[in-house]
């Protein structure tokens, strides 16, 4: 019975009809699909809970974020970090840095990343001398600041393919078809978002919005706060991002982020106001 839902919902998907009920259901059924995908959970999650997160890659993420940007506030204040608070910041950020900008920034792979930088910060307690690559390391993982967004809409949409393909409810040979209803996707992800709060490991909450990109795109940001004394700090970083311009799909008012957050919804291939 499930499986045939399913089959009926993707047909009528691939037909170019746009229910935003046929994407609630399927998210909510396939974020419990074993195995399952990271992107998918979340987007399936955040639509069963829409108020307040408190599990997921996105809050993952935002806490990284957080402790990463902590570190680096206390380092504007003139504080100088202890070996713990370099440890604390390097786990965060080995989890925010791809493998790939590992890679691409260093020459080496993540393993000997942390490898090295273990060995950094063992001689940073013992005040021994460090060689130039234990430096550059130190530096980059434990005393900088980093933010990278916890999903896309590229990976959202191949993985909930992917999961259609694998339970049945989509042929294999219909793949190149659904990428017509990857808009679609974006935009609802979008809305699913929107407006959704993270209750943050130190108990704090941020909400995540509307916001567009440098380059003019589509994303969720999160303001995350970073310290409250001797006066409120927070950051503005990237969540969610996608490939949809912001001038063609969404309404200009509900990327105010000095505004209270106005509910959306879609219309058309567009993001507006909820009336």
């Amino acid at each position: 019975m499930l499986l045939e839902d399913h089959r009926r919902r993707v047909t009528r998907l691939l037909r170019g009809e746009r229910w935003v009920t046929d994407l609630d259901r399927l998210f909510a059924d396939l974020r419990m699909l074993k195995p399952g995908r990271s992107s998918v959970q979340e987007i399936g999650h955040f639509a069963a809970h829409r108020d307040e997160r408190d599990a997921g890659i996105s809050l993952s993420r935002a806490n990284d974020i957080q402790t990463s940007a902590r570190l680096w506030q206390q380092q504007l204040e003139g504080k100088a970090p202890s070996a713990d608070d370099l440890r604390e910041a390097a786990r965060a950020n080995f989890n925010i840095m791809p493998e790939s900008r590992i890679r691409e920034r260093l020459g080496i792979s993540k393993q000997t990343a942390q490898q090295t930088f273990n060995k950094a910060i063992k001689k940073y307690e013992a005040r021994s001398p460090l060689k130039a690559r234990e430096q550059v390391v130190l530096k980059i993982f434990g005393l900088s600041m980093m933010w990278q967004f916890a999903l896309d809409d590229r990976t959202l949409c191949a993985d909930f393919t992917d999961l259609l393909i694998t339970e049945g409810s989509l042929e294999h040979s219909a793949r190149a078809n659904f990428e017509n209803v990857f808009k679609f996707i974006s935009l609802y992800a979008l809305t699913i978002m929107h407006g959704a709060r993270l209750l943050m490991a130190d108990g704090k909450m941020t909400q995540l919005r509307l916001a567009s990109s440098d380059s003019g795109m589509l994303r969720i940001k999160a303001q995350i706060p970073v310290t409250s004394t001797p006066k409120p700090v927070t950051t503005s970083v990237p969540i969610f991002e996608t490939s949809l311009s912001s001038d063609i799909h969404c309404e200009t008012q509900l990327l105010d982020l000095f505004a209270e957050a106005v509910p959306a919804e879609i219309s058309g291939d567009r993001l507006v106001a909820l009336a």
